[in-house]
């Protein structure tokens, strides 16, 4: 009997134990149950937790995304570290960010929105952008499809360059947008060089903003198709800056349809059909067009705007002064004096220097073509190609020919007078491609195979390989009887040897470059007889010069109220123009490993 009622009561502990240890465990249960309810909310995964965040939850630091170490810290815990690979996240940021509010605010008037990989004058602009007008509420949905939203944020970083203010801007901006509909963001602006190399070349972002260039839809091919992604590049497949790891079979058939298409009006169809492939898949968003603006005293006339890379004299023979009525205009000389903020070091064109050199060498130094705004080859030297071989048997698959012969004007001089001849065009070519410290990005010289003079106006090219822009290959020529015995990247330091509309006259480094008139030019007389520039780095010095009418024209920064202040002013005049360098927010899609 007594050993029955120890039994019993051994019995009545055990039972005691055993549900105590089963309110323990529901209790336990409970608080987890309750955890992965919050950190469901923020769109974490309850797989995984640390004892950071939860020590940052109890401190009542929860939500601190201030914070770049807790930030962080949730963004780890999302279960899908590839979220962008979603369109319906993609397609949600587009529609959240105000693309308006950021032109207006650093543009104003001067701005719009660009709908388009091109600006808005090009022959290849197609607004397949225009869908993406800022709408709220079409953001929310697709970021609802994808799982997220206010209640469940979903975690993305972006980065830009940090040295440039307007980015500093459009990244503000931008988080505040995508804040409204759940996405929360963190800016990892980084100085240019590090945001390049480290983040943008090796595909380690998720949303980052920079520029991108399109002069004519053959440039797409080196930013978009699926073999120009960065680990590709090698000495045969240059320029690989598909920095977003896109890749779309049928983009890139459309890409090699317009690679080994000449007909313009083809080009225009296949860059509008890509366009919107691109648009659709929501990989790049154009925000706007970077502007030029020059301010100019009123008295220039005829000025215009090179939509390339901003140049006010490129078209030097239409500007023309207004004539003083009280001078007799026979005898008047006329000058213009033109404020630089960057002296070039030399006016070598294969020196890599300040784009202003550009401006100046420009009027010295010519080609054989140049390109206009569509992207057309306008002969300047050349009178015609005189016969495309069509008995060679290497060809492309278009048939375009590699062998071309070329014949030079008549009556094209030098600057001291002498005759432009085919030697003098041979002669550039094999300098060029013998002297291994001329640096030309655009230029691939090693694709002439061979070059040869037929007589003293025509010559022969062979390459090896048939490219639509084989005459960026003959933008610069110099004189054979310079050439001889000198390396053409270490010439030209202190003067340049032309035939353009101008000639160096003096330069007086540190202070001034004066231009006079070619006598001898082969083109349209200007109206200008010498040009002045000077060189300050404060460009405020320079505007406040301008003001007081010691300097007739400048390039200013795109600065709003620098622009609005100018216009005003009834004796200065203001052109602004869209340029073919173009902001976007960029999506990278390289797959990321947990």
């Amino acid at each position: 009997m007594h050993i029955e009622k120890k039994s019993s009561r051994t019995n009545k502990k055990k039972l005691a134990s055993s549900i105590l240890f089963s309110i323990i465990n529901l209790f336990i249960i409970f608080c987890f149950l309750l955890s992965a309810c919050n950190f469901g909310k923020l769109g974490l995964s309850t797989e995984t937790s640390t004892k950071t965040s939860l020590q940052a939850e109890t401190s009542g630091q929860a939500l601190d995304l201030n914070n770049e170490e807790y930030f962080y810290n949730l963004k780890n815990k999302q279960k899908n570290i590839n979220s962008l690979a979603d369109i319906n996240i993609r397609k949600a940021i587009f529609y959240a960010i105000d693309r308006k509010r950021i032109v207006d605010a650093l543009l104003g008037k001067y701005g719009e929105v660009l709908n388009s990989l091109f600006k808005k004058d090009s022959i290849y602009y197609s607004p397949a952008w225009d869908e993406y007008n800022y709408d709220i509420n079409k953001a929310r949905n697709y970021l609802k499809i994808a799982g997220y939203n206010n209640d469940n944020p979903l975690y993305l970083t972006i980065g830009a360059n940090a040295d440039s203010e307007s980015r500093k801007l459009i990244t503000d901006y931008i988080k505040e947008d995508l804040d409204k509909i759940g996405i929360k963001i963190w800016i990892i602006n980084q100085d240019s060089k590090q945001w390049y190399l480290d983040y943008v070349k090796n595909g380690n972002f998720e949303l980052g903003l920079w520029a991108l260039y399109s002069p004519d839809c053959d440039s797409l091919v080196n930013y978009f198709n699926s073999d120009k992604i960065p680990p590709m590049e090698t000495e045969k497949n240059k320029n690989c800056n598909n920095f977003y790891w896109y890749s779309n079979p049928e983009a890139d058939g459309v890409l090699d349809k317009l690679i080994g298409d000449s007909n313009k009006e083809n080009k225009v169809e296949l860059s509008a059909q890509f366009q919107k492939i691109i648009a659709d898949d929501a990989v790049v968003l154009p925000l706007f067009s970077r502007i030029f603006a020059v301010a100019y005293n009123k008295k220039i006339q005829n000025i215009d705007l090179d939509a390339e890379n901003g140049n006010f004299l490129k078209n030097i023979e239409k500007v023309d002064l207004v004539s003083d009525p009280k001078k007799d205009s026979k005898d008047d000389v006329k000058s213009i004096v033109v404020g630089y903020e960057q002296e070039p070091y030399v006016l070598n064109p294969f020196i890599p220097d300040d784009i202003y050199k550009t401006y100046i060498s420009g009027l010295i130094v010519k080609g054989l073509w140049e390109l206009n705004q569509d992207g057309d080859y306008i002969p300047l030297l050349v009178d015609k190609i005189v016969s495309n071989d069509a008995n060679i048997n290497d060809k492309t698959p278009t048939g375009n020919p590699l062998k071309q012969e070329i014949k030079l004007k008549d009556k094209i001089f030098w600057q001291d007078g002498t005759p432009i001849t085919a030697q003098d065009v041979v002669a550039t070519i094999n300098a060029i491609k013998s002297d291994e410290s001329v640096v030309d990005p655009d230029g691939d010289y090693k694709n002439i195979k061979e070059i040869m003079a037929i007589n003293s106006t025509e010559f022969s090219v062979t390459l090896n390989e048939y490219k639509d822009n084989w005459k960026d290959l003959f933008k610069f020529v110099f004189p054979e009887k310079l050439l001889k015995g000198n390396n053409i990247g270490s010439m030209f330091e202190n003067d340049i040897f032309g035939c353009g509309p101008y000639k160096l006259k003096e330069w007086a480094k540190g202070e001034y470059i004066l231009l006079e008139r070619n006598d001898y030019y082969f083109g349209e007389k200007p109206k200008i007889d010498s040009i002045k520039f000077i060189f300050n780095s404060d460009i405020n010095y320079l505007v406040n010069t301008l003001r007081e009418g010691n300097i007739d024209i400048l390039n200013i920064p795109s600065d709003l109220k620098l622009m609005e202040d100018i216009s005003s002013s009834k004796d200065l005049g203001l052109i602004v123009k869209q340029g073919n360098l173009w902001e976007h927010l960029a999506i990278c899609l390289k797959p990321k490993a947990k």
